[in-house]
């Protein structure tokens, strides 16, 4: 009767913050009962970094499902034989739009401009026999990620590169370079031949004879505008490049970091 007028205690339990000595009883056995209250620690220490980490996963995972960071290993379409020669794949595609649409989205993008009359000329120019007329439509999807594989040419192992072209990166823009220029959009080309192309556009590199206080064997690379950049084919990327920027130099300086292994110190040497 009193505790029906009266209720209960605010603490459901008379041993308060006693159910920490079960865990401590536990830790106290994971050890040899010498100094066991500094090997306690160090264990209590350990499962609160296992804790943080823990938290840190789950939130990247739950960022993961929230914003469109779609750059899976899985999410692969398959390579144009007549493009790509057997030696790489597109992944990451997205729904394809009219080439006049892509242009009008990307109207800001000096790039972009004049994107579908240059596309036409470019398909005119190499590949003749799909000529694409003007009432006719070019379908562009695009792909943000490229996998390149690849022979070394010092033995000849095979190897694969993944190139990035994304702008949405886990958040952050990334835009992979090959040897002749930075990668800025990559894309299936769909002609109304039935015909697919995979291209990309390119903000070149040049060569410059401005040299930095600083010497170095690594050849120096000027990158150009995007008022300058072009369409090439994937056939003729053979393997990303490692570039860095020169501190201290112009807007645009780059060094391109040829000791990453012999492979690459061939190549890009016989560029040079």
């Amino acid at each position: 009767k009193d505790f029906m007028s009266k209720g209960t205690g605010r603490n459901m339990n008379t041993r308060v913050r006693e159910g920490f000595q079960q865990e401590v009883e536990k830790m106290y056995q994971k050890t040899n009962g010498k100094n066991a209250e500094r090997q306690i620690g160090l264990q209590d220490e350990r499962e609160e970094v296992m804790a943080h980490i823990k938290m840190a996963i789950d939130k990247w995972h739950r960022a993961q499902k929230d914003n469109d960071l779609d750059d899976s290993e899985h999410t692969v379409i398959p390579a144009a034989i007549e493009t790509f020669l057997g030696h790489g794949r597109l992944g990451s595609p997205v729904p394809h739009v009219s080439a006049h649409r892509m242009e009008g989205e990307r109207k800001t993008d000096p790039a972009f401009r004049n994107f579908n009359v240059r596309l036409q000329e470019y398909i005119a120019q190499y590949h003749p026999a799909h000529q694409v007329r003007l009432e006719q439509q070019i379908y562009i999807q695009q792909c943000k990620v490229i996998y390149v594989d690849y022979r070394s040419k010092v033995d000849w192992r095979g190897a694969r590169d993944i190139l990035r072209c994304n702008p949405h990166f886990h958040g952050v823009p990334r835009f992979d370079s090959v040897a002749i220029g930075q990668l800025h959009f990559v894309f299936r080309c769909h002609l109304p031949s039935d015909v697919t192309l995979d291209l990309a556009i390119v903000r070149p590199f040049r060569r410059t004879a401005w040299q930095p206080k600083t010497r170095t064997d690594c050849p120096i690379r000027e990158k150009l505008s995007l008022n300058s950049s072009y369409f090439i084919a994937l056939e003729h990327i053979t393997r990303g490049t490692l570039l860095c920027s020169i501190f201290g130099g112009k807007d645009g300086m780059h060094y391109i970091i040829d000791c990453i292994d012999e492979d690459m110190y061939l190549r890009i040497n016989n560029i040079d």
